[in-house]
This record gives structure tokens, sequence and C-alpha cells, in this order.
């Protein structure tokens, strides 16, 4: 599946699943298989997080193989689904960052190496057991977007783009082994943070997260059952990371490349402690216009995530 966030016009912002003639809006089709629907939309990570007896990820796997059959009958399916109510085209609506109230997000450095650049040219070095376990800071968006967005330039004349991929668990974790992790793992999308590089390099010296000055999700959560065929046997995943700016790549990575897999993350952070399901991760730093001595953004540029089978995510920053 792939999963987003949605919103038309002036309505509040509603769960999708993405198909082929448009985005299904769960909450309306949840009245073709359950008579129990809320009265109200659900967010897309309550509908993960399962605390809804209908409305739940089995029901929305169940209502989009409803969808895929009547296309394959060669049925008119906004007809079927009484107009546009419960289909809507992609054009005529705004995604979000797909979860919009996230339950609890935890950042990594899962690319190690890449930290160890950064760090190096402010003369100083990473911990030595960031190789040894994946260090874990809790992350927050003061400023949250989706795809398409128009971001505000920061004070800095270092205006850098940080990559990274997240991920969200759909089921409880305590104490789990890797392959308890990675079952518990739903699925994947791109996060780009804004930074001002001179503020963020010193951060990560005093053990912080970088701060962001905004930060883009989405285009939407794409399952791991979508990726199979790009998923290694240790776990890692063969997808390039691309960084443009103004339509001109400036950087990129492979995330076969990273340190720690997916699941030795979300394994570590359960030590001890319970992981609920709905919890998001992300990997930190992958690739960013420092790493590859690019050029600093400035007002106007269009900066653009793609990561092949995740999609691309792409928004302009304020023109002064």
């Amino acid at each position: 599946m792939r999963l987003v966030s949605f919103r038309r016009a002036s309505d509040r912002v509603r769960a999708g699943v993405m198909v082929e003639h448009g985005i299904i809006d769960i909450h309306e089709g949840m009245a073709l298989i359950s008579d129990e629907r809320p009265s109200e939309a659900l967010s897309l990570a309550t509908i993960i997080g399962g605390s809804h007896e209908s409305t739940h990820l089995g029901s929305v796997v169940l209502l989009e193989e409803i969808v895929a059959s009547q296309q394959q009958s060669g049925l008119d399916i906004a007809q079927w689904f009484g107009g546009v109510e419960m289909l809507v085209r992609r054009n005529d609506v705004q995604l979000m960052a797909p979860l919009t109230d996230l339950v609890a997000w935890r950042r990594t450095a899962q690319h190690v190496q890449v930290y160890e650049t950064l760090l190096r040219r402010q003369g100083a070095h990473i911990p030595l057991h960031w190789y040894e376990r994946a260090p874990l800071w809790a992350a927050m968006a003061p400023s949250l977007y989706g795809d398409r967005a128009m971001l505000p330039f920061p004070t800095t004349t270092m205006c850098d783009v940080e990559c990274e991929i997240a991920w969200i668990t759909m089921s409880d974790l305590q104490n789990a082994d890797i392959g308890d992790a990675q079952s518990a793992i739903l699925g994947m999308w791109i996060i780009g943070h804004v930074v001002a590089r001179d503020r963020a390099d010193d951060d990560v010296l005093h053990g912080l997260w970088a701060r962001p000055n905004g930060v883009v999700m989405g285009p939407m959560i794409t399952t791991l059952d979508e990726l199979s065929e790009f998923m290694l046997p240790d776990g890692r995943v063969r997808i390039t990371v691309q960084l443009l700016v103004n339509d001109v790549r400036v950087a990129q990575m492979n995330l076969r490349d990273v340190h720690y897999t997916m699941a030795e993350v979300t394994a570590h952070a359960s030590d001890g402690c319970l992981i609920p399901a709905g919890s998001v991760f992300s990997s930190g730093v992958l690739t960013s216009l420092s790493v590859h001595d690019g050029t600093w953004l400035v007002p106007g540029d269009d900066v653009i995530i793609d990561a092949g089978p995740l999609g691309t995510v792409r928004w302009s920053m304020e023109d002064w």
C-alpha cells in the first residue's frame, strides 16, 4: 500500500490510499465494509496505531483489495464509489506530511560515516560507541510540511538540506530481537530537513540533533511489501537517494551503504522500553549539500529528494 494524508480545499486533513486512479478516502470507503466507522475521519497515525475497532490497517487492506477488484472488472470506479466522495483525483488534493500527529519520533545516525565527514570538518570526531550501538535522540518538527510546500528561508548564509528516510512500526515492541523488529516495520518515506549548517554542526558536537528550520515529509508511506525487490538479505534496502536543486543533482547515496539497518535501530530502541505501534524512526543525515561540497541554498531555490520507489518530495524556498 501507499498511504497518504491529504486535504481538499479547506477540509480537514484526511487519510487515504494512493491507487492507480486516484486516492481512496479511507473514512468514506469504510462505509463499504463496516457499519461502525467513526463519526469523523481518523488520522493516519491513529489508523496505524490500531486503536479503533473498525478502521485499522486490516480493514484498509481489505478496502484496497475491493477497489482493485473493481478496477480489474473494468467498472467505472467513480460511479461505483458514488462519485468523488470516496475516490479523489491526485490533482484535486494537497498532499500533507503522511503523519500530521506523530506519536513518537526517534532520530538516529543510521549512516554513521556521513557524521564522521561532517564533524571532521569541525576538527572533531564522533564517539566510538556510535559504531557499537545506534545513537537515538528524541526528534521534533516545529514546522512540518508536505510535498510541494513553500518553506520560509532561515536566517543564515549556510542553508543546507539533510536527506533522511523514515519508517514506522505497526505493532508494539519491547525487548525485541532484530527479526521481530523487522516484522513490525510497516513502511518508509522521505524526510528533508532544512537546517542552518553553522548551528547544526554545533548541535551534533554537543550531543543534540540538528535543529531544523523546516521539515518536509512525504510524499507517502510505502509499505515494505511494495519494496520486496529492493530488500537485501541483511535487512538493508537497495534504493538510491538523490538530492536535486533547481533540477540539478547535487548529492546522492544508496541505502545499502548505511551502517545500521532499520531493524537494528528499532530493536535497540526497544531494549528495556515499550515502543508502541505507530512510533516513527528516521535515519539521520544520509547525504546533504555540505557532505558533497555543494553550494548552499539561496532564496527561490527548488529542492527535490528522489528516492526511487519511495517517490519524490519537493518544495520551494521562499524568495525574499
